[in-house]
């Protein structure tokens, strides 16, 4: 008898734990950690002689990529971080220094700080994957480059991840969006939602959250077959073994599950190239039933692209890591509306994150 109290004990608090979220949100943890990309954008623009480009007139990303041979996506990137950081402006598509970099960033200025960046790079790691993630041509590799195969996404891009590599992954992406889950689960609605297709769900945090949230939904979580074995522990932990499976697809090479009226992407789209997006959201429209509904969970840039600063260093990360970058809403919702969605629509969800969502017509 005392057993069974304890565990039901400890399943009520399991319960609880997911059903409250933190009393403080998540972002200014977010803004220290992507703030460690904020001097690698500026060693690495400067040492690509971004600052002295300007210096000579404003220019567009694309004029700027084809003057200093840098890859046009990871230009884009960079200069909407340095617009972040106030270093740069942009007006009418055109990129321009701000007073600010005039004065401290340019080489001939009396009052030059780059004579400091020096050791900035030389301790740096990550100004070295920044760097051969810009340029066309990057150099040799170094001690501080990242090896083929090291990318975040390489393993789902080839369609193996080992058990080990699982497990860090899980714990990583478990750490940083259990907040954000819990969040979710509280603020957004997904009323009338019965099954759930978690597509690359990780740890299962989201799934677990909203199935606590919401008793009469059942949750599939679709991963690579090391992934689903890391996820069944949490599921398991979390009690909820009932109602949360998973199911071991690669989302590239294999066809996708039906009997789900809701698919859930969350941090999947800001990990690919658009073309790679579009191929994933029709994926997504042609195993979801009429009327079926998908939701993106991401963490969105402004109309300009250039704001929220934590956004725009998070899409630094994405550029030094994987495929991606972080969106704007316009930018996802003309790749749903790609794929045949409609009634497409944001809501905020908790902390810097969002929820893009549409439905099959």
């Amino acid at each position: 008898m005392a057993a069974h109290c304890n565990a039901r004990d400890t399943l009520s608090r399991v319960t609880a734990h997911f059903l409250t979220p933190p009393s403080a949100d998540d972002r200014p943890i977010w803004d220290v950690w992507l703030s460690s990309l904020w001097m690698p954008t500026i060693t690495v623009a400067s040492e690509q002689g971004v600052f002295e480009a300007l210096a000579e007139g404003p220019a567009n990303s694309a004029d700027l990529a084809r003057r200093l041979e840098l890859k046009p996506q990871g230009t884009e990137t960079l200069l909407r971080m340095l617009v972040a950081l106030g270093l740069i402006v942009v007006h009418d598509g055109r990129y321009q220094l701000s007073a600010v970099a005039r004065h401290y960033l340019l080489r001939e200025s009396p009052f030059y700080w780059g004579h400091v960046w020096s050791l900035s790079i030389d301790m740096s790691s990550i100004h070295a994957r920044l760097r051969d993630a810009l340029v066309l041509k990057p150099a040799a590799p170094t001690a501080s480059s990242a090896a083929p195969g090291d990318r975040a996404v390489d393993g789902w891009e080839s369609g193996q991840i080992d058990d080990e590599q699982a497990g860090r992954i899980a714990r990583f992406m478990h750490s940083h969006s259990m907040a954000a889950a819990v969040g979710l689960a509280r603020d957004v609605s997904f009323e009338g939602v019965t099954r759930l297709l978690d597509v690359g769900g990780g740890s299962g945090c989201f799934s677990i959250a909203l199935a606590h949230r919401y008793p009469n939904l059942r949750c599939t979580i679709m991963e690579l077959p090391a992934m689903c074995r890391q996820a069944q522990k949490y599921i398991e932990e979390a009690g909820l073994a009932q109602r949360i499976d998973t199911r071991s697809v690669d989302m590239f090479r294999e066809a996708w599950p039906q009997g789900y009226d809701a698919m859930f992407f969350s941090n999947i789209f800001h990990d690919w190239s658009f073309e790679t997006c579009a191929q994933l959201a029709a994926s997504a429209y042609a195993a979801l039933p009429k009327n079926g509904r998908i939701y993106l969970h991401e963490m969105l840039l402004d109309d300009t692209g250039t704001a929220p600063r934590t956004a725009a260093a998070f899409s630094v990360l994405m550029l030094m890591g994987t495929r991606g970058q972080q969106f704007r809403f316009s930018e996802l919702k003309g790749l749903l509306a790609g794929a045949g969605f409609v009634d497409i629509g944001v809501t905020p969800a908790y902390g810097y994150y969002s929820i893009v969502s549409g439905s099959k017509h």
